[in-house]
Parts: structure tokens; sequence; C-alpha cells
């Protein structure tokens, strides 16, 4: 299979296909920085952070501002709000948040960076079968960069609309964490999946740094522990079924010089205390996978992600797991028994609010 080319979308067409193709895709908004925190629980992504990069590299340009469509269901009826107040809104500047209240004036809602802030209006999220979380960005968590200049903040983001679009033909309702390239902590990705009651949450990411020639893809899947000694039993199927889709799917790839680890699966991360070293892996309540599809730091894989084809192949992978974690019994395939061990740095990271209206 050959990948084509990148097409070039403007902000504004793409914006207003994922918002009727999903039931939560807001993007293009402009970003301000209302805060600066120092955060410490973005410090655990499972790739090394590229602070240096991040901070010589800047943000991309932000596209306008926009108004959101109206509340979508799956089927494009129209979403009903229900009795009560919403768990979570699409802020007018197009960022998912959770409300935290309500107030006289409208929402009391948690920001990115983990504050507090009033919003006026928004647009209800009621529910959400399944939430995707891109994972990093903003101008201080870029992720890995490939070596032919794809971030991984970028191609993160790109992948997971892919996925909306993809689940949102299959009638499953869809949230995401993050719409945009903004900074967003761990514990509210996690706490936005929580209030949503969703029943999985895929955490979307790309590795580095580059490891051994692999002759088949060396993507992993990272699942969370019900304990030290025993794997969550859901967790560990969704896993198994992204493993599953997702490597069959990028084998059919040509001339690709993959990369991988020798125990390259569906496995655990534990600290050396016991617990899942991940934060997006240890915070949630909700079934959560987080998958790292191929190494972006892999020059051949890089050219490869840096094609339609590869977020086409990916995205439709990446829903068929999900379909048949929701609708099967199918086990998955790809587990690991043995848990890596890894203690993350302890480390502060800047977080830039976004303007939220």
């Amino acid at each position: 299979m050959a990948g084509q080319p990148a097409r070039s979308r403007s902000p504004e067409a793409s914006l207003e296909r994922h918002l009727r193709r999903a039931l939560l895709l807001g993007g293009g908004a402009v970003f301000l920085v209302l805060a600066v925190f120092a955060c410490s629980d973005d410090t655990d992504d499972p790739d090394p952070a590229q602070t240096a990069e991040a901070a010589a590299a800047g943000s991309p340009s932000d596209p306008p501002a926009v108004e959101p469509a109206p509340p979508l269901a799956a089927d494009g009826t129209g979403a009903s709000t229900g009795s009560g107040d919403p768990p979570a809104v699409l802020t007018p500047s197009g960022i998912p948040v959770a409300v935290l209240d309500r107030t006289a004036a409208g929402y009391l809602v948690r920001t990115p960076c983990d504050g507090t802030a009033e919003v006026s209006a928004g647009m209800p999220i009621e529910s959400a079968q399944i939430v995707l979380d891109p994972g990093h960005g903003g101008r201080w968590d870029t992720g890995a960069v490939g070596p032919n200049g794809l971030v991984e903040r970028d191609l993160n983001l790109t992948l997971s609309r892919a996925v909306l679009d993809e689940l949102a033909e299959r009638g499953i309702s869809a949230a995401t964490t993050r719409t945009g390239d903004y900074s967003i902590l761990h514990s509210v990705r996690a706490a936005f999946a929580d209030a949503l009651g969703a029943d999985a949450l895929v955490s979307i990411h790309h590795n580095a740094p580059t490891w051994s020639p692999s002759s088949v893809p060396g993507s992993e899947v990272y699942v969370q522990s019900r304990t030290a000694e025993q794997v969550r039993a859901d967790s560990a199927r969704l896993g198994g079924l992204l493993y599953e889709e997702i490597t069959a799917a990028l084998a059919a790839f040509d001339d690709i010089a993959w990369s991988g680890l020798p125990d390259a699966g569906v496995l655990r991360v534990l600290r050396s205390e016991g617990d899942d070293a991940y934060g997006m892996i240890r915070r949630p309540s909700v079934v959560t996978a987080l998958v790292e599809y191929g190494y972006l730091s892999n020059p051949s894989e890089a050219r490869l992600f840096a094609t339609d084809e590869y977020i086409r192949v990916a995205a439709e992978a990446t829903a068929d797991a999900i379909d048949a974690y929701l609708h099967s019994d199918r086990p998955g395939a790809g587990f690991v028994q043995q848990p890596r061990t890894f203690n993350p740095r302890s480390a502060s990271t800047p977080c830039d609010d976004p303007v939220l209206e």
C-alpha cells in the first residue's frame, strides 16, 4: 500500500466538517494566554518531552474563532440536552470543558490547565460512548518531532479528528479532550472522560526515540492495572483489540523500515511503587488504553505518518477496534505478561489556558 501526500484543507472547512460529523469537535479557536500554571501532572508522558525543540518552534498560527454548530447526535438528528446541568460543554471558542456548576451567567467550568472559569454559553455535551485523547498540545508540550518536521501534537490531533469521523459514520457517539493546539493537563483529560461516563477512553500517541529495526510495526498499547500483579481486564481487552486492528492495518504498507522493542504489544508499565507509570493510564476511572501507533522519530515511519493514506488507514483500524470493543466479545491479541518498570521524572511544565469565549 502506498501513501499519498497530505492534502491541504482550510481550517474553517475542516472544522465545520468535523463539528457536523461527530458529537463533539470544536477546534478553530483563537488561543491567547489567560493564565500560566506550573504543572507536575503532565511530566509522565510515554515519549520523552521535547522541551528545547518546543521552545524554539513555538506554536503555529491559529485559525480564526468560529461559532460552534448546534449539537448533533451520532445519527445527525440533534442531541437532546436532557434534564439538569450537562456534565460538559463545548465553549463558544470551541474548547471542551467539564462543568463544575451552573451560575446565573452561565457555567462554572474546569479549564484545560485545571483552573476554574465562568462561560456565558456552551454547547451541552450530555454523554459520549467514547472519549478520544490527542496526546500533547500547546507550545510547551510538542511530543516527539520527526526528522521531516512532523510534530506529534499535530499528528495526534489530525488522527483523532479522522477517528471521530469514522465513529460518527458507525453511529458511535464520541467526544475529544482537545480540539486545537493548546495545553491540557492529564488530570483534566481524565476528569473530562469520567464526567461524561464514557465506555472507554483512547489516548492517541506516536513514539520516540527509535529503537531496533523490526520486520513488523512496533506499535505499543499501554493498559490499566487492577493491582500491581493484575491487569484490569476490560482495559486489556480494549488494548488487545486496538493492537490487533492497528498492527494488521499498518503491516499492509509496503517498504516501511519499522522500528520496535522486543516486548512490543499490549502491556502494563509500572512505577517502582507498583502503580501505573503514565498519567493517562493511572488517572482515569473509565476504561482506558493509550496507543503508540509507531515511531515518529524513525525517518521511514515519519514519512508514512505525513500522508493522508496513513491517517485514513489508522483511523479506520482504530474505529474498527472501538466498534469491536463495544459490540462484540472478541478478546484481542498481542498481550505481554511481564510489565515494564519505568519511573517518570518529576518536573514542572508550563500550561497556557486557551480563551474559552
